[in-house]
């Protein structure tokens, strides 16, 4: 991710059931750290998000995005 990005990462956020373990946030720290500083965000509230930006999105309230990068790679 942080190539798609070209360096420019403000934070990584890692997310859900799993985040609650500090072995693997640890462990996933040594990795990642030097990229950017990490934020923990324990819970498993992701689906119900998902779910509501849905329904935003179904509602008129809100406009669907796109996470697919506009940024042509070169395959030669």
């Amino acid at each position: 991710m942080a190539a798609i990005m070209q360096g420019r990462v403000d934070s990584l956020l890692l997310t859900g059931g799993m985040s609650q373990t500090d072995r693997l946030a640890s462990a996933l720290g040594e990795y990642v750290s030097w990229i950017a500083p990490i934020w923990r965000y324990p819970g498993e509230d992701e689906l119900q998000a998902l779910a509501e930006g849905t329904l935003r999105v179904l509602r008129n309230e809100e406009q669907p995005r796109s996470l697919v990068s506009t940024v042509e790679i070169d395959r030669s």
